[in-house]
């Protein structure tokens, strides 16, 4: 059972309205400034994320849809590692990636906007990721 705890929100200056941003172990990389969001249906990483990242255009493979392209990725949340396919754009955005509610229930994961955090089940364990309001 996944529970989020009222102590868990010790630290958090309140009231707030801050997204869920987090940060994401993709490719052997910290990356931060992903936006947990849950009501987008598609996975985005913005182009200039990926120059960031050297992840050369040439490795995308482009799909016939009206976003750049799409490719797989593995990302890391903690203990988990699962295969995300992301639309690429090329336009500029205060986030470098954004998560789509599909990646949330593959992580069988729970999201809290009061919390400010993500919690998801491992074989072992419950993991969470704690958003950083000083981001």
């Amino acid at each position: 059972m996944i529970v989020f705890e009222e102590q868990e929100i010790a630290g958090i200056h309140k009231p707030h309205c801050d997204p869920l941003v987090i940060t994401l172990m993709i490719r052997d990389l910290d990356v931060g400034r992903v936006l947990v969001d849950t009501e987008s249906t598609v996975n985005v990483i913005f182009r200039d994320t990926c120059r960031r990242m050297n992840i050369e255009l040439k490795e995308l493979i482009p799909m016939p849809k009206p976003l750049t392209g799409f490719f797989g990725l593995s990302g890391m949340a903690k203990e988990v590692t699962k295969i995300v396919v992301f639309a690429v754009v090329d336009n500029s955005a205060i986030y470098n990636i954004i998560m789509r509610t599909l990646w949330i229930s593959a992580l069988k994961a729970v999201p809290s906007t009061y919390h400010l955090g993500i919690k998801f089940p491992t074989p072992n364990v419950i993991v969470a990721i704690w958003v950083c309001q000083k981001q």
